[in-house]
């Protein structure tokens, strides 16, 4: 077994015991008891319930190998740099890195940074562990809790990502001068993007959701076949995150409308036309549906089937960046209520168009 057999299926083991265990009683609030809503607030809720993630996984992480009875034993890194966990043989020895990073499905951007070095990581023993969590209701005892429930939970080579994150945006020069020295990256001003000056780069080329091979990589790539197997992986991984944000942030919607009978379909990549991937029941049996796809300028051209959109209908539209729109049918024909870039930082203006 290698050493990424091994770390994932601890990992796969450890989220199931969070998802059934401390993410219902150490995460979790009654339904009654509403998060504030405000952007600044919202942010806050997301960043502490995933770093709670991040601790409950190195928690049972710990338990599992003790129980595995070899001595084995997961360790929190102290101090704050690359990995944040660390798995010890019997003698304390590190042979396991892991870098833990919780994203939430409903954050436009999920803005969790591999910034690391490459000659920081070690090649093979180093990993990125990546979680995507959500919002979920449930009634236990006869009582309604939200909990931050693990969708997935993914481990991917951090070195070779790094190496997809350094090749590909030293090739995309942009027409700009760009270099690492040592371990910074460099890149020059874009008022003088050919000049002698250069300044640091501000933080983007590592971002998780970013990360993607450049296809027109020379094949003299220090590497390149690992790395195209290991970005094909972590596209798949980026597809499933996406599509999760489209339904999940639905379900976050009709959770604050009260909605019922709530259906969704999780697509398998971002639909090229509008296609309705959920559909719930409002108050007054009023149809609310999550569409997704295309160009919302054109489907407001086109007059919606009335058996299935009748007047008083509304939907959510959302684009691949969680940019969002709310439509009604109005006289027959759909109309655009009210539109945004954020909708986890925009519930309240949402829930006001719904109502309108």
């Amino acid at each position: 077994m290698t050493n990424r057999e091994y770390a994932q299926g601890l990992i796969e083991k450890a989220v199931g015991r969070i998802n059934e265990g401390v993410s219902k009683t150490l995460t979790a609030r009654l339904q009654s008891e509403t998060p504030p809503l405000d952007s600044r607030h919202l942010t806050d809720t997301r960043t502490r319930v995933s770093t709670l993630l991040e601790y409950a996984l190195a928690y049972e992480l710990n338990h599992l190998l003790i129980e595995e009875g070899q001595g084995r034993t997961a360790s929190a890194v102290l101090w704050n740099v690359f990995p944040d966990l660390i798995i010890r043989d019997s003698q304390r020895t590190p042979f396991i890195g892991l870098e833990v990073k919780a994203l939430h499905t409903a954050a436009e951007e999920k803005s969790a940074n591999l910034s690391t070095p490459l000659h920081v990581i070690k090649r093979g023993t180093d990993f990125v562990v990546i979680i995507i969590w959500a919002w979920r209701r449930e009634t236990i005892n006869g009582v309604n809790i939200t909990y931050p429930h693990i969708h997935a939970a993914e481990l991917f080579d951090a070195y070779l990502l790094a190496q997809t994150r350094d090749y590909t945006w030293l090739y995309n020069q942009g027409n700009r001068i760009k270099g690492i020295d040592i371990s910074t990256p460099l890149i020059t001003p874009e008022e003088q993007p050919k000049g002698d000056r250069f300044k640091a780069e501000e933080g983007n080329m590592g971002k998780l959701m970013r990360i993607g091979l450049e296809k027109r990589l020379p094949a003299t790539i220090p590497g390149l076949t690992e790395m195209k197997a290991e970005a094909e992986l972590y596209e798949r991984f980026k597809t499933h995150a996406l599509a999760l944000g489209l339904t999940e942030t639905f379900r976050e919607i009709c959770d604050l409308q009260r909605a019922s009978n709530i259906r969704c379909v999780t697509p398998k990549h971002y639909p090229d036309d509008i296609t309705e991937l959920g559909r719930a029941e409002l108050a007054g049996r009023r149809t609310f549906s999550l569409l997704a796809g295309g160009g919302i300028a054109h489907f407001t051209r086109v007059a919606p089937n009335a058996v299935k959109y009748p007047n008083g209908a509304s939907a959510v539209w959302l684009s691949s960046k969680l940019q969002w729109a709310i439509l009604k049918v109005v006289d027959g024909a759909w109309v655009v209520v009210t539109t945004g870039d954020k909708p986890d930082t925009a519930f309240e203006k949402i829930q006001i168009a719904i109502g309108s």
